[in-house]
């Protein structure tokens, strides 16, 4: 409630002292996301894999604040809707606020970003609904007409109403991208997190249990029922992207990612398939 009483104001805020030449902008995409390792299993036969279908919109303004300096407010909407697994279907509105700096003209001028996101998400099952809040720090340059380099960092932080969905993060990552033709787009990234996870086995499993005790049982794959664990370590993420611009105002695109957790000797690897269209006004 508190998260939607800020976005609210935020957003009152904003129209209410928006100049006639506002810098609006509207972004939405939405696509499918295959997640080959949804219960973040170690063994094949606990491994669970689900669709999703996946929705973003968000509704921004700008503001110039000095040449160099920009303010940017927006009201997001953000929704999971998951084929077999509805445990994880949420919807999640929010908002966001940023400040950007860039240093001198053009397309490859040094830039700096600063920003955060305050949401809520509600889960179908509602001990894992909660406060959702990210803050990232972001710079980048173009070192040439076509490519240019991104790093960010992040840290997450979801309060959930059941603490044993409590969550947080570090992260961060480093984006090459190309613009190989004025309508095509490739990117590589490569991300490093460290922080909270959920892992799901069948149990009896003594061998997790001796380095995380903090377990509850859980029917969100069926039965027999799961055990969910409540571990910490590191992940290491590289992903492949591609954007092509079919219009002025929409595009598709696709990506792969190949990510691996760790928790001391367990391991965990996930294939992330997705292909979405996106659209900017």
């Amino acid at each position: 409630m508190r998260a939607a009483q800020i976005i609210g104001l935020a957003v009152l805020t904003l129209a209410g002292t928006a100049p006639a030449q506002a810098d609006w902008r509207i972004d939405a995409e939405t696509g499918a996301l295959y997640d080959s390792n949804l219960s973040n299993s170690d063994k094949d036969s606990d491994v669970k894999d689900d669709w999703d279908w996946r929705s973003h919109l968000r509704i921004g303004n700008g503001f110039q604040l000095t040449r160099d300096l920009r303010l940017n407010l927006g009201a997001d909407l953000d929704a999971d809707q998951w084929a077999r697994f509805h445990d994880f279907n949420n919807v999640a509105p929010g908002g966001t606020l940023s400040l950007r700096y860039r240093f001198g003209l053009g397309r490859e001028a040094p830039w700096l970003l600063v920003g955060d996101s305050l949401g809520y998400a509600f889960y179908n099952d509602d001990g894992r609904s909660g406060r959702d809040n990210s803050l990232r720090v972001a710079g980048g340059f173009g070192f040439c007409e076509r490519f240019s380099l991104e790093a960010d960092y992040t840290f997450d932080d979801f309060d959930a109403k059941e603490e044993f969905w409590d969550s947080s993060a570090h992260s961060g990552t480093i984006r090459l991208t190309c613009n190989v033709t004025s309508t095509l787009q490739l990117g590589l990234a490569y991300t490093y997190r460290d922080g909270v996870f959920v892992s799901y086995a069948l149990p009896p499993r003594p061998d997790i249990v001796f380095f995380q005790p903090e377990r509850e049982l859980v029917d969100t794959f069926g039965t027999p029922q799961y055990t969910a664990y409540r571990l910490r370590g590191p992940t290491n993420a590289v992903s492949v992207s591609g954007s092509y611009t079919l219009n002025r105002y929409m595009s598709i695109q696709v990506s792969y990612e190949f990510r691996h957790t760790s928790h001391d000797s367990l391991e965990y690897v996930n294939h992330l398939v997705e292909a979405k269209i996106g659209f900017a006004y």
